[in-house]
């Protein structure tokens, strides 16, 4: 399904001294053993990715998960996806803080080649297919020990690298890339499930008792433990004028519903326009002017979501007419929509 090519061996290695038969082959003039321990090598591990069947379904995982390598060998990550992700090594007692809460975070705080020490703070920044930085980043890791390392911006894409002691198994390309694969399939199944039942859903509605406007509730997507359905549910709809549509973010990531109307949406994910709402919510739209935007919604993060008013934004639509909308981070993975007031 995926492979990374690189030159490291195409054999499981063993560090430490290895019991052979013809000792003399193995010795110097002297007599004495000579290890055979190997050369540290590179090994590429995927920094998630985006369904290549369903742009909506983003896996939220570094692929795989864990690789364990000598001391000396480098880990490569590669950023195949539209959706940005970092790789982050905090100090030892340090708690990765929310996301989005230290912006920070996104920028790079360490050169894209380096040796990690174990102990400070190590940041790619978000990096992704759309970032002008080169899409990869790498870590040299000269010292045993296990690290862990996580994607700043989603709180369940954590990874490790095992830097083995003498003696211990560790990692080829073909092993890692044969985990990653079993990994992959099991992840893009879980996210495509869960965009089919996002979508079957529907949205929610409640009816005035005197048969006047409804209020409508629309979903902004889905998290799964290894995955994000970046996709409105519904993605069109239909509506009566006066109606009211609410969205609602019950997800891990932040996400925006901007109606651009006549005017132009905000293009840039970092633009302030983005982040701020056009006005209170309820929002009244008309057919030009605009945007209209609800401002980023925050994710509801654990253990402390903020609650479903804060994290949600409402639309009046008095007029017919077709409303285009977006969520303009997610774009790229084709989050839009349209509602039709007929």
């Amino acid at each position: 399904m995926y492979r990374i090519a690189t030159g490291g061996r195409a054999r499981r290695l063993v560090l430490g001294t290895m019991v052979v038969a013809l000792l003399a082959a193995c010795s110097d003039g002297d007599g004495d053993l000579t290890p055979d321990t190997p050369a540290p090598i590179t090994v590429s591990v995927l920094a998630g990715l985006n369904d290549q069947q369903d742009p909506n379904v983003i896996v939220n995982e570094f692929l795989p998960e864990a690789v364990s390598i000598a001391a000396g060998s480098t880990v490569e990550w590669r950023f195949s996806g539209i959706e940005p992700h970092s790789v982050t090594f905090f100090p030892k007692g340090q708690t990765p803080p929310p996301p989005g809460a230290d912006g920070s975070l996104s920028r790079p705080s360490t050169p894209a080649a380096t040796d990690y020490d174990g102990e400070s703070l190590v940041n790619s920044g978000l990096l992704s297919l759309g970032s002008s930085a080169p899409p990869t980043f790498r870590l040299t890791f000269p010292t045993e020990g296990r690290f862990s390392f996580v994607c700043v911006i989603h709180p369940n894409m954590t990874g490790t690298v095992d830097v083995a002691v003498e003696g211990a198994l560790v990692d080829t390309q073909p092993d890692i890339n044969e985990r990653a694969d079993r990994e992959l399939t099991m992840w893009l199944e879980e996210g495509r499930a869960a965009k089919r039942k996002l979508l079957e859903a529907g949205p929610r509605q409640v009816p005035s008792p005197d048969d006047g406007p409804t209020a409508w509730t629309y979903e902004m997507g889905v998290t799964t433990e290894h995955t994000d359905v970046q996709a409105f549910s519904p993605a069109s709809g239909e509506v009566r004028p006066g109606d009211s549509v609410t969205f609602v973010n019950n997800t891990l990531a932040p996400h925006t519903a901007t109606f651009a109307s006549g005017g132009q949406n905000p293009q840039n994910p970092n633009d302030p326009a983005v982040s701020a709402p056009t006005g209170p919510s309820p929002l009244t739209l008309t057919p030009e002017g605009g945007p209209f935007n609800s401002g980023l919604l925050p994710p509801a993060s654990p253990p402390n979501p903020p609650p479903e008013p804060a994290r949600s934004f409402t639309f009046v639509i008095p007029e017919p007419g077709n409303y285009p909308y977006v969520c303009i981070p997610h774009a790229p993975s084709g989050m839009i929509g349209s509602i039709t007031v007929a």
